[in-house]
């Protein structure tokens, strides 16, 4: 049975009308009221989707509250994928990644990109009229998450040029689309936003990432001890690093990123006794060690930040680094903590 992080459901319950027990709606999940939030503690689409039935039953009018929940999401809870789209140089970089996530993760293809000379269509999970209201509400949401995600990352005030939801909506579509700032067409048969190609190939703000913060405190690290300039190979790994989530780049991408050609890098690099893809592998098992003592995220989220295309290869891999599995190495992490 699907399930999904109770990060959702806690989002829902926050815009439930005030007159509903919360402890009653915490029920319908099985969960934990006085517990803290945790990305990690899952909830199934069974009870999530009768989560937000009940809400919506609850409100007077068209239903909003979905909608309010899609709008209040935020990258870091998003878990992984969250901080890799918010460090992905552009939205473009964001949505392919979050792509491969899902691919990696989930093992389906939940995202489908059809590429066009002005604009981008990105459609996501079809769902039909036949679908449990409360599915058709989650699909709804996802409209305004994706909106909100998209703002964040870029700091911009995004707007997707049209959105096309598959059922009839449920929800208060005038709300929706004055959150989104483009129609919302619906009964559609696809569930889908529009995008520029222009906007999503303007550069994110690159927040507070970890992984880029990670990588550029080794910089200034070795520039401290050294008193001079970071050697090439260092930048390389660094620029290498960033870059995982989106999949291993391209020796010519790290090269652009650093001003030079691909032929260059590569003699500069010889230069200094040092390999591309031998740096590939440092930034891999630098990161892993780096996210497997100091974050909760699961080892297939850590695989996808990684560069792997499944969880299967990046726990090979690793005991070849490391001598260990991942697991076995945090749980020594962490015991020597």
């Amino acid at each position: 049975m699907p399930r999904s992080s109770s990060i959702y459901s806690r989002k829902a319950i926050e815009q439930a009308p005030e007159h509903l027990d919360r402890a009653e709606l915490f029920a319908i999940c099985k969960l934990d009221m006085d517990a803290p939030a945790d990305l990690a503690t899952m909830v199934s689409e069974e009870d999530y989707v009768r989560l937000l039935e009940t809400i919506a039953h609850a409100e007077e009018g068209r239903p909003r509250a979905h909608i309010n929940l899609g709008k209040s999401m935020r990258c870091e809870d998003l878990g992984a994928v969250g901080l890799a789209w918010k460090s992905s140089p552009t939205l473009r970089d964001g949505w392919d990644r979050a792509e491969r996530y899902v691919g990696v993760v989930a093992g389906v293809r939940a995202l489908e990109f059809t590429r066009n000379e002005q604009t981008t269509e990105i459609r996501f999970v079809r769902l039909t009229d036949e679908a449990p209201m409360g599915a058709r509400l989650s699909n709804e949401a996802t409209f305004a998450s994706f909106t909100a995600i998209c703002r964040e990352a870029s700091g911009r005030p995004f707007k997707p040029d049209q959105a096309m939801c598959a059922h009839e909506m449920i929800g208060d579509k005038d709300f929706l689309e004055d959150y989104l700032g483009c129609a919302v067409e619906d009964r559609a048969g696809i569930n889908a936003i529009v995008i520029s190609n222009a906007e999503l190939s303007l550069p994110n703000a690159v927040g507070d990432d970890a992984i880029s913060r990670f990588f550029d405190q080794r910089v200034e690290e070795m520039l401290d001890e050294m008193h001079s300039n970071v050697p090439l190979a260092f930048q390389v790994k660094s620029e290498i690093g960033k870059n995982l989530s989106g999949g291993i780049p391209k020796l010519s991408d790290v090269a652009k990123a650093l001003g030079m050609s691909a032929r260059t890098l590569q003699r500069k690099l010889g230069d200094e006794g040092a390999v591309f893809q031998e740096l590939v592998d440092q930034a891999r098992r630098e990161l892993s060690e780096r996210l497997l003592r100091t974050t909760q995220y699961p080892l297939v989220e850590i695989a996808f930040l990684t560069g792997f295309a499944e969880q299967s290869g990046f726990t090979r891999a690793f005991k070849r680094w490391a001598g260990e599995t991942p697991r076995s190495f945090r749980l020594n992490a962490t015991s020597g903590q």
